[in-house]
């Protein structure tokens, strides 16, 4: 493979890693928001992905709202 190949090939993939990144920044941010009050009540002081993971073990207790937003992401 020439080099040039190579190079582009590298920054497509550094480029689609970073798109995902911020597209799940951006689906935890509407998770957040969401799921504010469920957090707030079932979830005090865990963040990101524990936030998460103790909104998924309480789903029965979600909103529908906070339900629709954790379904997304």
């Amino acid at each position: 493979m020439k080099p040039s190949v190579v190079l582009i090939v590298a920054l497509v993939a550094g480029a689609s890693t970073q798109v995902q990144a911020q597209g799940r920044e951006h689906v935890n941010k509407q998770v957040a928001e969401a799921c504010k009050g469920e957090i707030q009540q079932l979830c005090q002081g865990q963040k990101g992905k524990e936030a998460e993971q103790c909104l998924r073990n309480n789903e029965s207790k979600l909103s529908s709202q906070c339900k629709g937003a954790l379904t997304k992401g």
